[in-house]
């Protein structure tokens, strides 16, 4: 995964340290941005484990934030979003609050209110998130995606409990651009399926080829590579 430097800037390096690193074969620290689905999360749960690995230090992007859940039947969590969207500042409504209608923000809103936002900590670890809408072409080819086990929806609810997609959600609420992301990720599956159809041929070959060479390793090195997952 390549690194981002997610809304702020990094100082410059003078040319000095620049060339005593080069030296040196040092290099800078750059953590790794964790690319996190969150297709099918509890809204709360997935916002609190992000918010506590941002203060640790990790950079994170999450994609596909039009489909985490909400507890509670749509009816009930659009009545309760619609007495949200009348709280304003009586004498200056411009001052705030903001009501922000896409999934991305009300995510990035509901980590914010789990953080020490108004502490440079706090601060840092907000600017080190990115949200996404549907998985955007810049991040596609960036690793692969991870989830959170205890924050996936069939782990929290039961069977039977209601629940409410976001993105339905947000829709009924000003969010505009519901059936843009649809259209952009209907576009993105086909062209994955399409790229994985092709390749399908050159991984049966290294399949046949791996077992083939594991035929002819003898049986005691074969345990060993099991055992610590190699094979």
């Amino acid at each position: 995964v390549s690194v981002l430097y997610c809304g702020f800037t990094m100082a410059v390096p003078t040319r000095k340290l620049a060339a005593y690193r080069a030296r040196k074969g040092i290099k800078a620290h750059r953590p790794d941005i964790t690319i996190v689905d969150l297709k099918d999360h509890v809204l709360g749960r997935a916002a609190a484990v992000v918010a506590k690995q941002l203060l640790l230090g990790k950079k994170i992007t999450v994609v596909r934030c039009e489909k985490i859940t909400m507890a509670g039947t749509e009816i009930r969590n659009k009545i309760k979003y619609l007495q949200f969207l009348r709280k304003r500042k009586l004498s200056n409504p411009k001052l705030g609050p903001f009501h922000h209608r896409a999934p991305s923000e009300v995510f990035l809103r509901t980590v914010r209110s789990m953080l020490p936002r108004y502490t440079k900590r706090g601060q840092k670890a907000l600017r080190s998130l990115v949200a996404y809408e549907g998985v955007p072409v810049n991040v596609v080819h960036k690793g692969h995606r991870v989830v959170i086990p205890r924050a996936q929806r069939h782990n929290c609810y039961k069977g039977e409990r209601p629940y409410t997609v976001l993105g339905n959600l947000c829709k009924h609420v000003g969010w505009k651009y519901s059936e843009a992301v649809e259209q952009a990720e209907t576009a993105r599956i086909a062209k994955s399926q399409k790229a994985h159809e092709k390749n399908a041929k050159t991984r049966a070959a290294w399949k046949s080829a791996r077992k083939e060479a594991v035929s002819k390793i003898a049986k005691h090195n074969v345990e060993i590579l099991k055992k610590f997952g190699q094979i």
